[in-house]
């Protein structure tokens, strides 16, 4: 085990190698794999072919995510002009799969519940093509500021962005959405390479807090959901975690904003929502909200 494993709690590796068998080895391999970077093109905005041939860097196709790439580390796709016109979007590639493998069609009502900075957000809106809704909310008004900037960067003319807690969302839109997205907050296991803070801090009390923050909000985006729509959830940490109605989960990943100029404040304790480090004031806002 290198450096990062040897600091991972003894319980998160045991729960581990119990779900992964005989992929355990090669789960702790990767620690010491080389970090991939990739990016998402607003097919909005510019096809694929274009791209390829517009590109001023070297990228390579991302197998299973249609209209993405990879681009090496030292390039720096955030200083391009390219992205400032919105023409894509910065993003891990494993964190681009749930908003992939989402069937929204044109003209589909759609609700992100925890949508900044808006990577799912983006490429939801993108799949709409300008038809139906698209309402990206987060409870944190600068995140929600910053989604804003992000779909408005990508040229999305219908978007409803909110600043709201869920419980109020579910009063306004009773079984309206087609399709909702849910990436609550989590305990950042996917991030447990590049944020070394974050495997030091784990512990499964943390793990099953979260646990039942998330099944509450799973609840509430339940409620919102139209009969026979999809909602598309992240795994629960703790096998203790249950929704109501049964949905297709999509496995939450890890995201990074990637820019020679993002400073990440850390803060402890901490959590990880939508692959970014935040305070423990988001959890205690998520917790506090009203329940049904």
């Amino acid at each position: 085990m290198n450096e990062t494993t040897t600091q991972l709690h003894p319980s998160f590796l045991t729960r581990m190698q119990h779900l992964l068998g005989p992929e355990y080895p090669a789960f702790l391999a990767s620690f010491d794999a080389p970090r991939t970077y990739g990016l998402r093109l607003n097919t909005s905005k510019i096809t694929s072919e274009a791209f390829e041939k517009l590109a001023p860097f070297s990228i390579t196709p991302i197998p299973w995510v249609k209209n993405a790439y990879f681009y090496s580390e030292d390039i720096r796709p955030s200083r391009c002009p390219y992205y400032q016109s919105g023409l894509y979007y910065l993003q891990e590639p494993s964190a681009m799969t749930p908003a992939s493998r989402i069937p929204i069609e044109p003209g589909d009502k759609v609700l992100d519940l925890c949508a900044a900075p808006g990577g799912k957000a983006t490429a939801a809106g993108a799949a709409l093509k300008g038809e139906g809704l698209l309402v990206a909310n987060d409870i944190s008004t600068s995140r929600a500021r910053a989604l804003l900037r992000n779909l408005e960067l990508f040229g999305i003319p219908n978007i409803f962005v909110t600043n709201e807690t869920p419980a109020k969302l579910t009063k306004a839109f009773p079984e309206f959405f087609d399709k909702i997205i849910l990436d609550a907050p989590c305990s950042g296991e996917g991030m447990f390479r590049k944020e070394e803070a974050l495997a030091k801090d784990w512990t499964p009390e943390k793990s099953q807090e979260l646990a039942s923050i998330q099944k509450e909000l799973a609840l509430q985006a339940a409620d919102m959901l139209r009969p026979g729509g999809s909602c598309s959830t992240p795994p629960a940490p703790s096998p203790q975690s249950k929704t109501k109605k049964p949905s297709p989960a999509s496995s939450k990943t890890a995201r990074t904003w990637n820019s020679s100029k993002w400073k990440t404040t850390k803060a402890s304790p901490t959590v990880s929502r939508n692959g970014e480090t935040e305070t423990l004031n988001l959890l205690n806002a998520s917790a506090s909200s009203p329940t049904k």
